[in-house]
């Protein structure tokens, strides 16, 4: 997440806090499958799944909680941000690019490629 929400920082000047919750639920559900068991721990402490869930459907509760939160907070969509969409996507391969330079994706339990870093960019949008 903090990896790929800089770029979207730097060339749209989304707060960075504000990127990173833009991007989290996205890049949550990508990355369950390396570490279901600690992200249906997470959702669980966050009274968002109980013990009766299997950790998959706990670990999948994480993410609809965490976008019922960004709902909550009023946290945007990237789409409902002052963005410019065309920019947007002609930016999808260098913003994927700046992200793994960072070696921030590195330290994700998926380690995502620069072709599905694209395509959460996209599914984020």
């Amino acid at each position: 997440v903090h990896g790929m929400s800089r770029p979207i920082g730097a060339l749209f000047h989304v707060p960075h806090g504000i990127s990173n919750a833009m991007i989290l639920p996205t890049v949550t559900r990508f990355s369950v499958g390396g570490a279901v068991v600690r992200y249906a721990t997470v959702a669980r402490t966050l009274g968002w799944g109980g013990m009766e869930e299997g950790d998959e459907a706990a670990a999948a509760l994480l993410v609809t909680g965490l976008e019922a939160l960004n709902r909550r907070l009023k946290i945007p969509l990237l789409r409902d941000f002052p963005l410019m969409e065309e920019q947007f996507h002609a930016s999808l391969e260098k913003m994927a690019a700046d992200a793994l330079v960072s070696g921030s994706p590195q330290n994700n339990p998926v380690v995502p490629t620069l072709e599905q870093m694209v395509e959460l960019y996209r599914q984020a949008w």
